[in-house]
């Protein structure tokens, strides 16, 4: 089985913080039965002399509003594991920030993201045939949105699953409405069961609803974001489809956080990813299978 971690940063290579240490270190925890290949964004700070990353000469365009974007595709080996990494080049990430500048956001950064969640599906199908795409947080969250929307329809495309882990609910790609034309999918996508989130747009909104498994550190976060105090207005949603939501550890660790080399985090992770997309006679998806993985 092959899984495509995807996620906006990964150490050592780009981090603003918690996402680029938990997302390194289920990239390089020894995982089982388990091929494990990352994606990040090629910003300009990565230095690709230093990390040996090398142009492939292959990429592929990919839809944004009503304009073609190309992404062009790189590739390394992670520094401590040896996991293939690739890296999605465009216009879009030669900028001296990741998501701002002291001005603040930028203000394409819905456009940025669209593009990046899209990439990743075209990397996943065409060049490493993944079986499962690990999403994190909200840059990536739109992938299990266009998978079910678009890309379902290809059947190079039937059986990828896709995965999603919240790591901080308080940052949730919300952007105005008037950004739905970038996403090409159309007025339908904007509604209260779907994408829209008091008349904007939220993007892990989005993937929360359309993937097929959520992961949160422990069942002490899930529990702490299904509270309205916690939740940031995401609670309601997280409740309604708790039932895909798998923790990855039941003790109130956080593995995300822990030396992966020395915890069980690939262990588990494997676990999850096996029992997750095991079906069960009738064909659906048992989402809520690697609950008893610790």
């Amino acid at each position: 089985m092959k899984v495509l971690v995807a996620a906006s940063e990964l150490l050592p290579y780009v981090s603003s913080g918690v996402l680029g240490e938990s997302v390194r270190n289920i990239v390089i925890a020894p995982h089982e039965g388990i091929e494990v290949e990352a994606v990040v964004p090629f910003y300009s700070m990565i230095d690709e002399n230093l990390y040996n990353i090398k142009k492939t000469g292959m990429g592929f365009e990919v839809p944004v509003g009503d304009k073609m974007e190309n992404a062009e595709l790189w590739k390394g080996k992670h520094p401590v594991s040896g996991t293939t990494v690739w890296f999605i080049s465009n216009k879009y990430f030669e900028r001296d920030g990741l998501y701002g500048n002291i001005t603040g956001d930028y203000p394409d950064n819905s456009e940025r993201f669209v593009f990046y969640s899209r990439a990743v599906l075209e990397l996943a199908s065409k060049i490493i045939k993944a079986d499962i795409i690990h999403c994190n947080d909200w840059q990536t969250a739109l992938t299990p949105v266009y998978l079910k929307e678009i890309y379902h329809r290809n059947k190079e495309y039937e059986h990828i699953k896709t995965f999603l882990s919240i790591h901080d609910i308080r940052f949730q790609g919300r952007f105005w409405l008037y950004d739905l034309h970038i996403l090409n999918l159309g007025w339908d996508v904007f509604s209260p069961e779907k994408l829209e989130f008091y008349n904007d747009i939220n993007f892990l909104k989005g993937g929360i609803v359309y993937c097929d498994s959520i992961l949160t550190i422990n069942e002490d976060y899930l529990k702490i974001i299904c509270c309205p105090e916690n939740g940031c207005g995401l609670e309601g949603v997280i409740e309604k489809y708790k039932e895909k939501v798998i923790p990855v550890c039941e003790n109130g660790a956080n593995l995300f956080l822990e030396n992966p080399i020395s915890s069980t985090l690939g262990k588990c992770m494997s676990l999850i990813y096996l029992k997750s997309t095991k079906q069960d006679r009738s064909g659906k998806t048992v989402a809520t299978a690697g609950r008893d993985v610790v």
